[in-house]
């Protein structure tokens, strides 16, 4: 599938949703992202994952990683797509941390995996936990770009969506100005 393909099969599944949105935060923003949504039917989550994990194939990772909550699912996915181990890291105390006995040997080439990037900060705290550990970031991978693509990462990265997302402040919302229904979150 295409990006336009993937992007039409998200929104038609609520995944992704264009409007007037308030954040938790207070912020207003133009679009909302669940990929937790995508989770609800098995099989579709399963072939959606299996073309991330094909995107990634080419970096060669002998393991993948993802964050709890949001990339545990996908990342599952994906490893089992590409036949590799799995393991997950978590906050503790704030930090991002590897627990549960996982590890990461030396030289090895793990393949991060998200559901959503929004600023980059979480992908970069699983490639500090790998490079701490001894391994190396083989590349990242994700369901959502939501930094129209300016995010910089150093490692290859590839997507199925990217989205240009964009939040205000209340009093600096042009969908309010524009008189344009709010719904909160």
């Amino acid at each position: 599938m295409t990006q336009s393909e993937f992007y039409t099969l998200f929104e038609e599944k609520g995944i992704v949703r264009r409007g007037h949105f308030l954040r938790s935060s207070g912020r207003h923003t133009d679009f909302f992202v669940q990929c937790a949504r995508l989770f609800e039917d098995a099989a579709l989550a399963q072939s959606v994952c299996h073309s991330l994990s094909e995107q990634c194939r080419e970096f060669n990772a002998q393991m993948v990683m993802s964050a709890a909550i949001g990339g545990i699912l996908p990342g599952y996915e994906v490893s089992r797509a590409l036949k590799l181990p799995y393991i997950y890291c978590e906050r503790k105390d704030g930090a991002m941390t590897l627990r549960r006995g996982f590890s990461i040997e030396q030289k090895q080439r793990v393949l991060i995996v998200e559901d959503e990037i929004t600023t980059g900060a979480s992908v970069r705290e699983m490639m500090e936990i790998v490079r701490a550990l001894g391994g190396e970031t083989a590349g990242i991978g994700c369901l959502v770009d939501k930094t129209g693509g300016h995010v910089t990462l150093p490692a290859p990265f590839s997507k199925l969506v990217t989205l240009e997302i964009h939040s205000w402040r209340e009093g600096a919302c042009p969908k309010c100005r524009e008189g344009e229904e709010l719904t909160r979150l």
